[in-house]
């Protein structure tokens, strides 16, 4: 089939490290490995001019905000900084005035090019999927990752009031298909009044080829000046709501009992000075290596060096709606998680079978269930082998592919069948 992927969200850069993006080409690449083509249509490659772009299995359409949109949301930034005011206003319109212009441009090159559906990832007020699908006469499959408004209002604030909500309610309404991440999503999306059988839980996955069992690389070691203790390891971006706060206490109430312990964070974030001070008052700089933002192609055999691998979410003031990628990855590389017992992870993790639950929030117990798998090297391995059999026999990104695929085959039936 011929598939446009739309990702019209300017906080995913579609070449960068962030998760999002690596789901997106992730995705993608199950997809072409398919056999289908492609065509990637997206805001944002990269962030950065010194990030080095990521391959795409896919033709890459960029298509940036025009002058006008981008003119009318500096206006907007500059006269909330002349009042001393502090708003997500101008990023809330600039989002709305590209999604106009973007289905504009959507039709003008795929007019008498349709492709056979498109699939969107879902994104605050995107409307040019459905306004695209509608006039090409495809089928749209969107994928939903967060309670998109609601997501907004709790961590950048809404200078639109309800209209993010309506907007949301509005575009996955007329989506022909929900893919939804979690279940906890399918709940929210079915709060909009949506048909239950319109919505289908779709949770993240890996590329087995990518992500497996196998020995710590002692050039890796080597690189981040490891030794041969035993490493914590925590992977992903280093914001509030990943509970990464929590990492120099743990350490330091592990040390006095495993002295050539390390810890591994490998990601970036705005909590990186945070935690790096945080390190330096408790004497445990010299223990924890900071890789930075590290490449997908990498990140296997950086999981390959913990002994231990953590998803230390904290407790949340609202649904634990995420379908954590790190978690699967970890598993997928036999490697074993511990992690809080909420959401999508209590699926993923069976206590004392495929990983280690503790209470969400609670440091005591996270200490203890490290402390408990550090001196038990036999059940760590135990845990790690039967997580990654779990995670390569029932979550990959080539079986959400062909679910998709099956999925928008049978839509276009149904279209063609009406008169």
């Amino acid at each position: 089939m011929k598939i446009l992927y739309l990702c019209s969200d300017a906080g995913i850069p579609v070449l960068g490290h962030k998760g999002a993006a690596i789901h997106v080409r992730e995705m993608i690449a199950a997809f072409a490995r398919a056999g289908h083509e492609v065509i990637l249509a997206a805001q944002v490659l990269n962030k950065s001019p010194w990030e080095k772009p990521a391959s795409v299995a896919a033709t890459l359409l960029h298509l940036p905000p025009a002058r006008a949109a981008q003119a009318a949301a500096q206006a907007l930034k500059e006269f909330h900084a002349r009042v001393g005011v502090e708003s997500s206003l101008p990023g809330e319109v600039r989002r709305l005035l590209y999604n106009q212009e973007l289905a504009t441009e959507l039709l003008r090159r795929f007019d008498g090019h349709a492709p056979d559906f498109i699939y969107e990832r879902a994104s605050l007020y995107g409307t040019a999927g459905v306004t695209t699908a509608r006039a090409l006469g495809v089928p749209l499959l969107v994928e939903l990752n967060a309670p998109l408004a609601e997501e907004q209002t709790t961590y950048r604030g809404n200078g639109l009031g309800d209209l993010a909500r309506r907007a949301e309610q509005w575009s996955l309404g007329q989506a022909d298909a929900v893919l939804a991440v979690s279940a906890a999503l399918r709940e929210h999306a079915l709060s909009f009044g949506l048909e239950a059988a319109k919505v289908h839980v779709f949770p993240n996955g890996v590329d087995p080829a990518r992500f497996q069992p196998g020995p710590p690389e002692e050039p890796w070691r080597a690189r981040l000046g490891l030794g041969l203790g035993p490493v914590l390891g925590f992977v992903g971006g280093l914001r509030p709501w990943h509970g990464v706060e929590v990492l120099p206490d743990l350490l330091g109430r592990l040390v006095p009992f495993h002295p050539d312990l390390r810890l591994v964070i490998a990601g970036d974030g705005p909590l990186r000075a945070n935690l790096e001070a945080s390190l330096r008052e408790r004497g445990l700089a010299e223990r924890a290596v900071f890789t930075g933002a590290v490449a997908h192609d990498d990140m296997g055999a950086v999981i390959r060096l913990f002994d231990i691998a953590l998803a230390p979410y904290p407790m949340l003031d609202h649904a634990f709606y995420f379908s954590p990628l790190k978690v699967f990855e970890y598993m997928a590389s036999g490697i074993p998680v511990v992690a809080p017992h909420c959401g999508q992870i209590a699926e993923l993790v069976r206590h004392g079978e495929t990983g280690w639950l503790y209470p969400a929030g609670d440091v005591d117990a996270l200490t203890t269930a490290c402390h408990h798998l550090l001196r038990q090297p036999k059940l760590r391995s135990a845990l790690g082998r039967a997580a990654a059999h779990f995670i390569r026999s029932h979550y990959t990104w080539d079986h959400n592919a062909r679910r998709a695929v099956a999925l928008a085959g049978s839509l276009i039936t149904a279209q063609r069948g009406q008169p």
